[in-house]
């Protein structure tokens, strides 16, 4: 019997297609992801259509590819987000965005930054 697709699927969908649009910002809040240096612990991500690329949406996690250090605008880095890993994403109209604001929140899972804060990095 296939499994339900994991919620951040259709919301990952929405944020593909929002990028298309420049007022569009994203911000995808995780307990890590990992890069091809390793992990980035509690990892916040801005997704806007200037500082993410291929964005690849998987079963278990997706992929992309964004910009890590403000002083290499030129360098995009891989990265990879576990679904698992993702408690909050949230859309805003600017880089700003209001945590208050429950229309702004596309997903939110604490129990899974809870799980980590309890477990840590899996080996």
């Amino acid at each position: 019997m296939p499994r339900e697709p994991h919620a951040l699927v259709a919301v990952l969908h929405q944020v593909q297609t929002g990028l298309s649009d420049p007022q569009h910002h994203y911000l995808v809040c995780t307990n890590y992801f990992q890069t091809e240096s390793g992990p980035v612990l509690l990892g916040t991500l801005h997704l806007h259509q200037s500082t993410v690329w291929q964005l690849e949406i998987g079963t278990k996690d997706f992929n992309c590819e964004v910009l890590l250090d403000a002083g290499a605008l030129g360098h995009h880095s891989p990265i990879r987000v576990s679904y698992d890993q993702v408690w909050q994403v949230m859309k805003g109209a600017g880089p700003q965005f209001d945590a208050e604001n429950e229309e702004d929140i596309l997903y939110e899972n604490t129990s899974a930054l809870s799980a980590f804060a309890q477990q840590g990095l899996p080996e």
